[in-house]
């Protein structure tokens, strides 16, 4: 007996301490699981949220060509949503015959809340004719369309999300996830037993997993702190700190931290995450904009998204949607008359889901700016909003006309380039506005997917003769060149020969004639190699490197006379930056890629300035301008209308010694644009700026700009004068004939003509 009761105490005393120990270990564990979450759940209204990089606003006015601007396809892309009825709330639209109804996003610029109203565009052959305000009837000059989201800077996670306050979210789309997810989620601690027993039996009655036993605060914790291995340890450590975490946080709280966490679909490699990004994804609105029908999807999806994907399978996701109406119909949430009218909703969506990425090689830009400006915790983590330059129409139609440019020519020339070359044919494309340098499009390459570098930003070419342009404004100017010339000045396209760096260094014409004296606009409207070597030298090859310098190009230019023909290297943004003094009477504008910086809290951080200088007098400038014209009516670039391009503009061809660079820049008053095409391996391409460059620069212009009418303003210092075709002189009675040419004022010629 006395043993008996011996053996009793030892089992009473062993259980008693091995049962402490496995007490207080518990305790520790899940004190320790619950302070490690606690950690990290107090930091759920700070998740990393991706800043986002968005393209300029675009303006609708009266005359604008919607056809033309592709705005369907801006609308799409902007996620609103074509009803085929009415635009009755934000983010929808309807295309008619003669008029197109828009009810405007909402929208947070800078400074200023956006507030979206509906309108109505009314058209007349494809142009807009008025727009009207339709809740005052207002007549509008201008509308406004919110910028495109054209990527963001994510960490490794690649998670896209908008953060959203509980009082944001519709009550039907809270009841939806509660209702379908966890009912009994305002009365359980964190785990429900019943809830798990009820999904065991379902389970076993359908003889496979039709429901799963989690509470959302389970889920959130798989979703939010764990991983989804499918192991016991991981379900026990997902329960105790689900428990934890429903002692130190209301109901309110974890159901906020839910609807912000919760994965909802794919877009591209990254993923979605929380109801306020997958309203914008699938519906293109705000959170608070959702109506019963949308708020059921979006509470269905959260089971399956890819499964209930509404773009990828629109059936599906009807009954799923339909499933959780006619649950929140039982619950009591919906009456029998709302029920049945979100069940009968049609599932509108934008025609297509957001892209990620537009533009490439531009965001590549943009993102190497930004790691300039600010560290990459920062980048990836605060939601900054990024506003661009970018003209997103404008850039799909680049990248389509370099694309399909260098096909054309592989097709067309493909006895000229060279057989089996390693690398493929390159182009380049990038445009400019010159009164704001806005950068509004650029295309670094063939393809983006096949090589990232950019040949915009990074490829340094020689430009050829599109430098010329620079040598006759040298010369035109009487502050700048040595010796007084205007357009109708002769000079001589007679071969010579001078010294330069201790060797003999003879220019040729590219068809290898000379063309004897001609007037100097002849010279740069041809290209004559010869003549515009001479200018050079007789204008002062130092002041011709000023000018160059003054034109913003910051490579080395030396003071030699190849120079005049282009030898030295240069990237084609530099280049495109050097035109805009062309075409904005000789105020050079920086190239401008970010506009502003904002928080997610909506403070302006940088807001950049457009940067403007007065570099050339406007009248040398404007006289290098007109002769610039006639390149496109008789010059190298003249087969620009034969091509399709329409309306009045200036440019120049270039091509570099033994054709291994091909370039066309033509700009307007509006617009500068620089096409380039190549080898980077410098490879000859046996192609001239004209035969390769200029096609996919009327590619673009033709079809992304209106065709221009507008021209170039003269300056005030700039006069008309009577002269004779012939000598350039001044006319006089004798003369047979008579031309009006341009002088800057004091510089016209005053010795008459003396061949009449």
């Amino acid at each position: 007996m006395r043993e008996r009761i011996r053996r009793w105490w030892r089992i009473v005393k062993w259980t008693t301490i091995l049962g402490s120990l496995a007490f207080t270990g518990g305790w520790w564990y899940l004190h320790h699981l619950g302070g490690w979450a606690e950690r990290y759940f107090s930091r759920s209204f700070t998740w990393k949220v991706p800043s986002r990089i968005y393209s300029d606003v675009e303006y609708l006015y009266p005359g604008l060509d919607v056809t033309q601007r592709l705005l369907r396809d801006k609308l799409d892309r902007l996620g609103y949503r074509d009803t085929g009825a009415a635009a009755a709330a934000a983010g929808e639209y309807v295309f008619a015959k003669d008029r197109i109804d828009l009810y405007l996003h909402d929208f947070d610029y800078p400074n200023e809340r956006f507030v979206g109203f509906p309108l109505r565009v009314k058209l007349s052959g494809g142009a807009i004719q008025e727009i009207t305000h339709l809740k005052t009837a207002e007549r509008l000059t201008t509308v406004r369309l919110e910028p495109e989201l054209i990527g963001s800077v994510f960490d490794e996670k690649m998670e896209d999300r908008t953060l959203v306050k509980l009082q944001q979210v519709p009550d039907l789309c809270l009841l939806g996830v509660v209702t379908i997810e966890d009912e009994r989620f305002f009365r359980h601690g964190g785990m429900d037993p019943w809830g798990i027993l009820r999904a065991m039996w379902n389970n076993l009655k359908a003889m496979r997993v039709v429901e799963g036993g989690s509470t959302l605060t389970q889920q959130l914790v798989k979703n939010y702190f764990l991983t989804q291995d499918r192991t016991w340890r991981r379900k026990l450590n997902e329960a105790l700190i689900a428990l934890a975490i429903e002692q130190r946080h209301s109901k309110a709280e974890i159901l906020e931290a839910y609807v912000n966490e919760i994965y909802l679909g794919q877009r591209g490699a990254s993923s979605v995450s929380g109801f306020g990004e997958a309203a914008r994804l699938y519906f293109g609105k705000e959170i608070a904009q959702l109506d019963a029908s949308e708020c059921a999807l979006l509470s269905g999806m959260i089971r399956g998204p890819g499964r209930y994907n509404p773009f990828l399978h629109p059936e599906a996701a009807k009954d799923r949607r339909n499933f959780v109406i006619a649950r929140l119909r039982e619950q009591g949430y919906l009456n029998e008359a709302d029920a049945a009218k979100a069940a009968a909703a049609p599932i509108v969506t934008p025609r297509q889901a957001r892209q990620l990425v537009q533009a490439p090689f531009f965001l590549d830009f943009v993102k190497q700016q930004l790691h300039e400006l600010y560290p990459e915790e920062r980048l990836v983590a605060e939601g900054l909003r990024i506003f661009t330059s970018l003209d997103v129409s404008g850039q799909l139609i680049a990248e389509q006309a370099v694309a399909e440019g260098l096909a054309d020519l592989e097709q067309r020339f493909a006895a000229k380039l060279p057989k089996d070359h390693a690398g493929q044919l390159q182009g380049a494309f990038v445009s400019l506005q010159p009164q704001t340098g806005y950068i509004r499009t650029m295309v670094g390459g063939r393809s983006y997917a096949d090589t990232q570098f950019n040949r915009v930003t990074q490829a340094k070419r020689q430009p050829g003769s599109t430098f010329k342009p620079f040598v006759y404004l040298t010369a035109f100017d009487p502050q700048r060149s040595q010796q007084p010339f205007a357009p109708s000045s002769y000079i001589e396209d007679i071969s010579f020969t001078i010294q330069s760096g201790g060797k003999d260094w003879t220019p040729h014409n590219y068809d290898q004639r000379e063309h004897g004296p001609l007037p100097a606009r002849e010279a740069l409207i041809h290209s004559y190699n010869i003549a515009t070597a001479r200018l050079a030298i007789d204008a002062g090859l130092e002041a011709v490197v000023q000018t160059a310098q003054d034109a913003g190009i910051g490579s080395t230019v030396q003071a030699v006379p190849s120079m005049a023909l282009g030898s030295f290297e240069v990237t084609p943004l530099e280049l495109a930056t050097a035109y805009t003094i062309f075409a904005n009477n000789g105020m050079l504008a920086h190239p401008l890629a970010i506009n502003g910086v904002v928080t997610a809290q909506g403070e302006v951080l940088e807001r950049k300035t457009i940067g403007m200088e007065r570099r050339f007098d406007p009248g040398p400038v404007y006289l290098v301008t007109e002769t610039l014209k006639d390149v496109l009516t008789k010059g190298t670039a003249a087969s620009a209308g034969r091509l399709g391009f329409k309306g009045l503009a200036a440019g120049k061809t270039g091509t570099t010694s033994d054709y291994r660079d091909a370039w066309f820049v033509g700009f307007t008053p509006e617009l500068v644009a620089l096409s380039w095409v190549g080898y980077d391996d410098n490879t000859s391409t046996h192609l001239s700026g004209g035969t390769a460059a200029l096609p996919i620069w009327v590619r673009y212009m033709r079809d992304a700009q209106p065709a221009n009418s507008q021209d170039f303003p003269m300056p005030k210092n700039v006069i008309l004068v009577k002269i004779d075709p012939v000598s350039g002189k001044a006319w006089t009675k004798d003369c047979p004939e008579a031309i009006f040419a341009p002088f800057v004022e004091g510089a016209e010629p005053t010795e008459e003509c003396p061949v009449h």
